[in-house]
């Protein structure tokens, strides 16, 4: 059976290892080519190590993402230290030269990885990924990755997604939009500089601490708030990359002699690893939290400068964290780390894919393996040969060598964006194209779908037929509710008109009421209603189930749930509809998409008891629908890859687990609520395959809008409409 790693199974991407040389100014004692400080080479194979590990072995480093910040910082601290340094000699940027430089040490690395990672996964995943992928690629190619990313963790589709092979491109996007800004920023300074006849130096520090304190600020709010959302924003990042620059601004000034130097560098390196070893995704980060990794990394930034060399020779003290990090074997891999990084999650994502569990020591080392082969050929082919191209010929034209790779830098840069974009729309448009069937209407003579499971008079089904929706484009079959409005019902601000499905002319309304398990009923029920003058009016909320008891780990947009389910018991009995249905996801499912959790059963039957009771004493008719079982593997990737027969696409309802749905307990308790258990459309003698009646079941642990709507006879049947 061929499963996905989702994000319960693959920790997110974190980490950005973009490598910039110091200036040489800012070039520590032990330094080596031309100038380049060895120490910071090793700390970035610190802290692309730490991304890995916790990538690869999650429980070995939890909170292996602080990676991210150290390369932060250390960008930040090469990239400000060599803009004030020019802004020092000749008072002003050349920001062509600048960005050209940018250019060409990032964006041939980072497209061939775009580029391999798209054939990948044409080759290697199911098409009902590609999609995704496409729009991650394109994304990424344009550097705006973390903002995709940022509001794409407010929905609810997202918290079930499979993980993207090019998530960890967020980072890089961060960075480079810090590089945008950045330059300008001092820019600015210059004028103030010469008005008030200050030092660069000086106004530079002023601005970078302004930037800084302000983002900091904001992600310390922020992060308490949506830390979801913040871990992606450039904004709660600033400070970070301000932090590093700061320190490239005061570190080379100061004198903390041998001894200190290298307390300091042990120090900071012990802070990083505590923080990799102590700190989780749980927690608000990175807001205040974020101050421990940064901390440690310019602590070891001060341990490796010019200024804290010994009296002898310039060079670090032996068995100093900074020569331990300039050891030539620590060296070369933080001179791969940036190709590293950028290889690595698609390695790790694809391969879990395949494996369809956690990597153990031997698949995880295996990973590792191939993401450094990679690397190293990415590092000689592609990263040098473009990060230096080739000198200018004799009797070249007058703009010389970097006006040359200035000129054709844009133009590459501007090649690479396309081919990401175009490379990525073609598999995009080929499941594009499957996407239209979507909106054609089934013969059911074909597709009997559920009712090919009817206990009383079971539908034939047709051999030969292929499976609708078509695998590929299944997460797309969704139900009339699933949009912003009406996926998140909030009796607040949505409008009694809003979220009405059926007959306009329709004299009777029957509410559908709870989570995203509820809305699969909307669609099936608009049909089943439509001959006997019955209108749904929906009022779902995505990750809501309509009890009293909040989840005890909910996400923070869900945490007001409960509150807002009380205020729809109000509103339903201000209607006073004919008719309420009632499901809603099993906790079962919640832990295993979610990892949400309730205090105890008990307090989530008596959290659904408390709003089903007051329904019946208004003296209206409740149904309550117990959940569909859950699917231990992707139905649409394992149906493509075996086939709709196969015994790998099939589980029994002990593989979906056995404990009595809440929401059913609670029914039984309040008199008169209808109990519809809809479980003999699903499986049989205890098997529940993946395809039913040629219709595809699931498209995650969701019905397919396809299936949902042929369980509308037996709706039908079932509440005598």
């Amino acid at each position: 059976m061929t499963s996905v790693p989702s994000a319960a199974v693959l920790p997110q991407p974190q980490g950005s290892p973009e490598p910039a040389r110091p200036a040489s100014n800012t070039g520590a004692s032990g330094a080596g080519r031309k100038g380049q400080r060895l120490d910071i080479q090793g700390l970035r194979t610190l802290a692309v190590g730490v991304v890995i590990i916790y990538h690869v072995w999650p429980g070995v480093l939890p909170g292996g993402f602080v990676g991210v910040d150290v390369f932060f910082v250390i960008s930040g601290f090469l990239i400000v230290g060599s803009l004030v340094q020019e802004l020092g000699r000749t008072g002003h940027i050349r920001l062509s030269v600048f960005y050209a430089k940018r250019i060409r040490r990032l964006l041939p690395a980072a497209t061939t990885v775009l580029l391999a990672t798209m054939l990948g996964a044409v080759i290697l995943l199911p098409q009902n990924r590609w999609q995704s992928i496409s729009l991650d690629v394109i994304m990424s190619a344009l550097q705006v990755q973390n903002w995709n990313q940022a509001f794409s963790v407010d929905s609810y589709a997202a918290a079930t997604a499979l993980v993207s092979p090019v998530q960890h491109f967020w980072s890089l996007a961060v960075e480079e939009q810090f590089y945008l800004i950045v330059p300008v920023i001092l820019l600015a300074g210059v004028a103030v500089t010469v008005k008030r006849r200050l030092r660069i130096e000086t106004v530079s520090l002023g601005i970078l601490a302004v930037v800084s304190l302000a983002s900091f600020v904001h992600s310390v709010a922020f992060s308490s708030s949506q830390h979801d959302m913040a871990y992606f924003a450039t904004t709660t990042r600033i400070w970070e990359l301000g932090a590093g620059g700061i320190g490239a601004l005061l570190i080379p000034k100061l004198r903390l002699g041998p001894a200190r130097a290298w307390l300091s560098g042990w120090i900071g390196l012990g802070v990083i690893v505590y923080s990799a070893m102590a700190l989780s995704v749980a927690m608000d980060f990175p807001g205040s939290i974020a101050l421990l990794p940064v901390a440690g990394t310019l602590l070891l930034l001060t341990a490796g400068s010019p200024a804290a060399a010994t009296a002898t020779g310039g060079s670090p003290a032996v068995y100093s964290a900074s020569r331990v990090l300039s050891l030539r074997p620590v060296t070369y891999i933080g001179d791969l780390s940036y190709s590293l990084y950028l290889w690595h999650w698609p390695v790790v994502v694809i391969y879990v894919f395949h494996l369809g569990r956690a990597p153990g020591v031997i698949q995880g080392t295996a990973m590792v393996g191939i993401s450094l082969a990679l690397a190293v050929a990415s590092y000689h082919l592609v990263e040098q040969k473009f990060r230096h191209g080739t000198p200018a010929a004799q009797g070249s034209p007058p703009l010389g060598r970097w006006g040359l790779l200035r000129r054709n830098a844009f133009v590459l840069a501007a090649g690479l964006i396309v081919a990401s974009t175009v490379a990525a729309a073609v598999p995009w448009g080929v499941v594009e194209a499957k996407s239209q069937q979507l909106n054609a209407a089934l013969d059911l003579r074909d597709y009997p779908g559920a009712t090919a499971f009817d206990p009383v008079r079971p539908a034939a089904v047709p051999d030969g037929m292929p499976v609708r929706p078509d695998p590929a484009v299944a997460m797309k079959d969704v139900p009339l509710t699933w949009t912003e409005t009406c996926g998140k019902f909030n009796p607040a601000v949505t409008g009694a008109d809003q979220c009405v499905f059926g007959a306009p002319d329709a004299t009777q309304t029957v509410v559908v009421v709870g989570d995203s398990h509820a809305a699969q009923y909307v669609d099936p029920l608009v049909i089943a209603g439509a001959a006997g003058g019955w209108k749904v009016q929906a009022m779902v909320r995505n990750g809501c189930p309509f009890t009293a008891a909040p989840a005890a780990n909910g996400a923070t947009v869900y945490r007001s749930c409960s509150e807002q389910n009380k205020a729809t018991l109000q509103r339903i009995l201000k209607l006073r509809p004919r008719l309420v249905v009632v499901s809603g996801m099993a906790p079962a499912g919640y832990r295993e998409a979610l990892n949400w959790t309730w205090g105890s059963p008990e307090e989530l039957v008596s959290g659904y008891v408390q709003l089903l009771k007051p329904l019946r004493e208004a003296g209206i008719r409740v149904a309550v629908v117990p959940d569909t079982p859950y699917p231990e593997f992707s139905a649409p990737d394992c149906v493509q890859a075996n086939g709709p027969g196969s015994p790998a696409c099939q589980f029994t309802t002990s593989d979906a687990g056995t404990a009595a749905d809440p929401l059913q307990l609670a029914g039984a308790r309040v008199p008169g609520v209808e109990v519809l258990d809809m479980s003999a459309y699903f499986c049989r003698q205890g098997i529940c395959p993946a395809v039913i009646g040629n219709v595809l079941v699931y498209r995650d642990n969701h019905m397919t809008n396809t299936f949902a709507k042929t369980l509308a006879p037996a709706l039908a049947r079932q509440l005598s409409f």
